[in-house]
């Protein structure tokens, strides 16, 4: 008989706020939270301001009137990346097989390992208490599904093993919205057919399930009975960048078709980024020059993004900088790096409304479904009319760089 699998899951309590609290001792045991003024919101809270009723994602004005004390502090993101790092460099102590799902939590696998799972699991807490001062829930399972319910199912500082064959039995009394795929409206479905807790799904015969929540009726089922065959998936060795350059057919000085050129680049490029499903947070331009030398200027972003609207300022900016001499140019190149898993802006939306976020990346979407079935003349922006109305523009595919 095969050996039960053992994944722990790890979620750190509070991050964004727990890491401005560790970096800064005064901080410890006051409410604290991240976000924005104005018409930001809440992107974390920590617990002493979630006893006061602060939550995420609050408006930044409701907090402030709700508790006048609390102590509101804006995103830092170098910050944030750098203890993520730290934090999950504990799990690679035990295992190869770490798979970061996000800034603030992953799985790790140590089926194989000489240690137990708990032991495993307590070492690493204890260690990232001790070494960050950070606060992190743990589960154990068999499975990513169960060890994950297990790691949030008390938080803050939760902490639960639950044994191999038991997996059924800890989530019958759970309510139906912790299993995956269950958002609000399915989870309305369930309770008007009265499948309210998980063991209700488990029990129903699947061509009934099927009747209330359609095609995810049998993944739904076996996840109910505790059934989760998914792998944790190590980070192998994606792509670190992404990069285009343009050769002129004749050079140019051109600044407006120089920027337009680059913006041109950029929808294109951001285009991929959302399709791999990542987010970038730092722009390289380079240019080179007529006589061949080259110069380059690089920024990195507050925050990551997808969305090419919200590099357009910066893409500006750093063809000036990198344009020292202001002669004709042959070449020029944009390199979007430091790239992040998923759509971070929206879990940091510290300057706008997450609503008009939103909004913004489902406009993104469409665009990218538009050009995708009908070619990329289907949505045009203001700089591909200008490139349109330069003489000579060239009108050729990119060149994939990689030299940037």
């Amino acid at each position: 008989m095969a050996r039960p699998r053992a994944i722990v899951h790890l979620d750190a309590d509070a991050f964004f706020a727990s890491v401005e609290q560790a970096a800064d001792p005064r901080l410890r045991g006051k409410p604290i939270a991240v976000g924005g003024e104005r018409r930001g919101i809440i992107a974390s809270a920590s617990y002493e301001a979630r006893r006061l009723g602060i939550y995420t994602p609050m408006p930044t004005l409701l907090a402030r009137r709700l508790c006048p004390r609390l102590i509101l502090l804006p995103g830092d993101f170098d910050k944030y990346e750098l203890f993520s790092r730290l934090m999950f460099s504990y799990a690679y102590d035990f295992t190869p097989d770490v798979e970061i799902g996000s800034i603030d939590e992953g799985y790790f696998d140590v089926t194989g390992a000489r240690q137990p799972a708990l032991s495993i699991a307590e070492a690493i807490r204890r260690a990232i208490r001790q070494a960050l001062k950070l606060s992190v829930s743990e589960g154990i399972g068999a499975n990513k599904l169960v060890s994950q319910i297990a790691s949030k199912i008390n938080k803050p500082a939760a902490f639960l093993e639950v044994p191999a064959g038991e997996e059924a039995a800890f989530l019958a009394p759970l309510s139906n919205q912790w299993l995956p795929g269950v958002g609000p409206q399915t989870a309305n479905r369930l309770n008007a057919a009265g499948l309210v807790r998980i063991g209700q799904i488990a029990q129903t015969p699947p061509r009934l399930l099927e009747m209330v929540v359609g095609r995810l009726a049998p993944q739904l089922r076996e996840f109910a009975r505790g059934v989760d065959d998914r792998p944790v998936v190590p980070a192998r060795a994606p792509a670190k960048s992404y990069s285009e350059q343009e050769t002129f057919a004749a050079d140019t000085a051109d600044e407006e078709y120089l920027e337009a050129t680059l913006r041109r680049m950029g929808d294109r490029l951001m285009a991929r980024v959302r399709a791999d499903g990542k987010s970038i947070r730092t722009l390289t331009v380079k240019v080179r020059y007529n006589d061949m030398s080259e110069e380059q200027a690089g920024a990195s972003l507050r925050e990551p993004t997808d969305l090419e609207t919200e590099i357009y300022g910066e893409i500006g900016r750093l063809l000036r900088q990198a344009w020292k001499r202001r002669v004709r140019l042959r070449l020029v190149a944009l390199k979007l790096s430091n790239l992040y898993d998923g759509r971070f802006r929206a879990q940091l939306a510290l300057d706008a409304s997450v609503r008009q976020h939103e909004a913004r990346q489902r406009l993104a979407d469409a665009v990218d479904a538009l050009r995708g079935k009908y070619g990329p003349g289907a949505v045009l922006r203001g700089h591909d009319f200008i490139l349109r109305g330069k003489s000579g523009a060239p009108d050729r595919p990119p060149v994939p760089g990689r030299q940037l």
